[in-house]
């Protein structure tokens, strides 16, 4: 996953996923609830996007960080 990708969030859809926002030093300003299958885009790949990294998506506007594991990218597949 790059920065400019669109990507998917994607999760159970009977929750919202949860993004933040954060301000300077790492402090949370605003935790959103994300719906499943709404449509982004990559600003920022966390350097450790392994399995338990963080993605920072673009969505409706609005710049939050979501766990790597809810973040697909629309040329996955499954």
């Amino acid at each position: 996953m790059q920065k400019g990708d669109l990507v998917y969030i994607m999760g159970d859809p009977s929750r919202p996923i949860l993004g933040k926002q954060v301000v300077t030093r790492g402090l949370i300003s605003e935790v959103a609830a994300i719906k499943h299958g709404t449509m982004g885009m990559v600003l920022d790949v966390d350097p450790n996007v392994g399995r338990y990294g963080n993605v920072q998506v673009l969505i409706q506007g609005q710049a939050l960080w979501v766990s790597n594991g809810f973040v697909k990218s629309t040329n996955e597949e499954g």
